[in-house]
């Protein structure tokens, strides 16, 4: 069987993630952790189904590389794009919605600058730094190894069409648990512009990244 039709084998990871999350929602009884797990599978399952069409691959390392691309995307949105749906649902509404303005920067370079200026700078805040600029390198390099997009422009508009859309979530999540009572986001969860500059770079890394391996570069160029 040739690997370009065995590649939808790949659409059973969202489906064990989703088995799994489950599973253990139901065995520590938390309704909450089911809608989310229900939630974000379905989500994960349309990203890989459209990743799975676009995706050329060529041999069986290709399938196994597709494999590691995927769970790339699983841990890249547990990092930075989870939908807590469930805890919305299992909170008190209020209904006092407001934006909360000190978890916004639209002011580009001021973050990072403000991290590199500080008398000592702390370890969480250059660890968010690195991150954010490794964070979607593996996006990018991996869509122009796949050949889901054709050229390194457009795997670093992907990447940056990505970041925004990163931070327009959080941004709706940051503004919608001000309207509901007990309910609080993971440290960092912030609408930082300097985020999608970083962001971007990191994309530029991984684009740089592939065209410098000249197995993957070749790959690339080949028009088939």
């Amino acid at each position: 069987m040739q690997v370009q039709n065995c590649r939808f084998f790949v659409l059973l990871l969202p489906v064990l993630y989703l088995l799994y999350g489950v599973s253990l929602a139901l065995q520590f009884g938390n309704n909450a952790d089911l809608i989310n797990t229900i939630a974000n599978s379905c989500l994960l399952f349309i990203a890989t189904i459209i990743l799975t069409k676009m995706a050329k691959l060529k041999n069986w390392l290709d399938f196994i590389w597709f494999c590691v691309f995927i769970l790339y995307i699983f841990i890249l949105l547990h990092l930075v794009a989870y939908i807590s749906i469930g805890d919305f649902v299992n909170s008190t509404y209020t209904g006092n919605f407001h934006i909360q303005k000190e978890m916004i920067n639209l002011i580009p370079f001021t973050t990072i600058e403000n991290t590199f200026t500080q008398t000592l700078p702390t370890m969480p805040t250059i660890i968010q730094i690195i991150g954010n600029v490794l964070l979607l390198s593996p996006l990018s390099f991996f869509l122009l190894y796949f050949k889901i997009t054709k050229s390194g422009w457009k795997a670093l508009l992907v990447v940056f069409l990505t970041s925004c859309g990163i931070e327009l979530l959080q941004f709706v999540q940051t503004t919608m648990i001000t309207g509901f009572e007990s309910m609080s986001l993971p440290p960092d969860r912030s609408t930082d512009v300097d985020d999608i500059i970083l962001n971007t770079l990191s994309g530029l890394i991984g684009v740089l990244l592939a065209y410098s391996i000249p197995q993957v570069r070749k790959r690339i160029n080949k028009r088939r």
